[in-house]
């Protein structure tokens, strides 16, 4: 899949649900980078994909500038692990997801929005990851 000739701000996907810019990674240093988000063409269609790599990192390091790609998300995914030593998170990827907390981080609500919807799991007795 060729990659968006457009270049733009990487984005992280991280074992916590959220979608950072590589200038709010040491915000979450807590958390491991899953993947990244790139923009591919994808049967003459612009898409948005969630390149998941083969070995997380931490988010409070330097993330690799080519890291290895286990798949190419374009859709819908549940129960994406987090494969960092000792972490348990489990995270699902939905594309419609990731443009309305891209949109929330650049209101300045992302963190607001994630809390909201941690608080939804625990009325309904739902894990809380």
């Amino acid at each position: 899949m060729p990659s968006d000739p457009k270049p733009k701000e990487r984005r992280f996907f991280l074992c916590t649900g959220q979608c950072v810019k590589l200038s709010d990674l040491h915000k979450y240093s807590e958390s491991h980078i899953l993947g990244d988000l790139r923009y591919m063409t994808d049967e003459g269609r612009r898409v948005t994909a969630l390149a998941l790599w083969e070995t997380p990192v931490s988010a409070g390091t330097v993330p690799p500038l080519k890291p290895v790609i286990l798949v190419y998300i374009i859709g819908d995914a549940r129960l994406i692990k987090c494969r960092y030593a000792d972490c348990t998170r489990s995270q699902r990827w939905e594309i419609g997801r990731a443009s309305f907390l891209s949109l929330m981080d650049r209101m300045g609500y992302q963190d607001k929005v994630l809390e909201l919807e941690k608080q939804e799991r625990q009325e309904k007795h739902e894990p809380v990851a």
